[in-house]
């Protein structure tokens, strides 16, 4: 059986059922689809050597006796095509062809603006549980880079260009007091600063309106309805989502639309890879920058950036929930360098892996 074609469901199968018939020494002559279904030729013949393409060549049939029909009638010329080869240029071997077809597509460019948001819900919406998130370097080349690098930064000056700053984490999380420190730091700048609390209950809003008022900033308990309106220019609206009332799929619509909303997801020191991402997943469409809570004897570790930057989230903030003057920190990556404890070298860390010696006694 020199040459023969195989037809599968996709090309894997189709190669599969190349080599158990030819062997993987043949020679791919084409690939076709056909009907849904992937039509491999292939053969274990030796290519012949590529022959220079031949001219067409007219046969001039005679023309009747003229004497018969009264005129000479000239026959139509005979189109002869020459013997056709296959072409040794365009003959794949099978492990080439393998690897073309196991080959990636190239990723299609990225809408940009309001569309590039829509996208992301419309994904998200579809397919909860596989939520678009950027994909994570393997777990060799994570950790041969250091997570201060892999990290990405979003400059808080950009973030607090915007009329209105939405709060959103799971419950605990410290997002009335990184309300309460974003509004203070923005009133001693000069800037009017509203608060409100959007939750299913009053008293849930109680610790914020009362430090809110001492700060002098007016507080309110809003509803999804405001968060549809567009914000006000002049003034910097905060509104804190309660844990126990996440954003409606309505409010996020709403959100996606306007330029001068930002979303500030607050995630606590320690929180795992698996919690990180799915938050991430919840508010992918808006994207929302990070500020991390730091509560008393926490300590940044460097999980807190790799499950970051696993999860595609820019971090923003470092709020510590001791204060609410000065406790906000703009994260800078030379400043969160000299936050991580020390590495300790692979060396040091092999002895510690070694099983204690018994003395000679055994």
């Amino acid at each position: 059986m020199p040459t023969t074609t195989v037809r599968a469901a996709d090309s894997a199968e189709a190669m599969d059922e190349v080599i158990a018939r030819l062997g993987p020494d043949a020679l791919i002559l084409s690939t076709v689809k056909k009907n849904g279904m992937v039509e491999i030729t292939a053969t274990t013949d030796p290519v012949p050597p590529r022959l220079p393409k031949a001219e067409r060549t007219k046969i001039e049939e005679p023309a009747e006796d003229a004497a018969e029909t009264g005129a000479a009638v000239q026959a139509p010329a005979r189109v002869v095509e020459p013997d056709v080869t296959p072409d040794s240029d365009k003959v794949v071997p099978i492990a080439a062809h393998r690897d073309k077809t196991a080959a990636e597509p190239a990723p299609k460019p990225e809408s940009k603006g309001k569309m590039a948001n829509f996208g992301k819900l419309f994904s998200s919406r579809m397919n909860p549980a596989t939520s678009p998130a950027p994909v994570a370097l393997s777990e060799g080349k994570a950790e041969a880079r250091n997570p201060v690098d892999r990290v990405t930064l979003a400059s808080p000056n950009d973030v607090l260009r915007a009329d209105r700053l939405v709060i959103v984490g799971q419950i605990g999380a410290g997002k009335s007091v990184l309300a309460l420190q974003l509004a203070a730091q923005e009133a001693q700048k000069g800037r009017d600063v509203q608060v409100s609390f959007v939750g299913a209950s009053h008293a849930d809003g109680a610790f914020l309106s009362t430090k809110a008022r001492i700060l002098g900033c007016p507080v309110g308990h809003a509803d999804l309805d405001s968060i549809r309106r567009a914000p006000r220019s002049g003034m910097l609206e905060i509104i804190v989502i309660s844990g126990r009332a996440p954003l409606s799929e309505a409010a996020i619509d709403a959100l996606v639309e306007q330029d001068n909303s930002r979303v500030v997801l607050v995630l606590p020191f320690g929180l795992r890879r698996r919690a990180i991402i799915g938050q991430a997943g919840t508010y992918r469409a808006l994207d929302p920058v990070v500020a991390l809570s730091r509560r008393a004897g926490d300590d940044l570790e460097a999980e807190d950036l790799t499950y970051l930057a696993d999860a595609g989230l820019p971090l923003t903030w470092i709020s510590a929930t001791k204060s609410v003057v000065h406790a906000l920190t703009a994260v800078e990556r030379d400043w969160l360098a000299e936050q991580l404890p020390p590495e300790i070298p692979a060396q040091v860390r092999s002895l510690y892996a070694q099983e204690p010696s018994d003395g000679g006694q055994s």
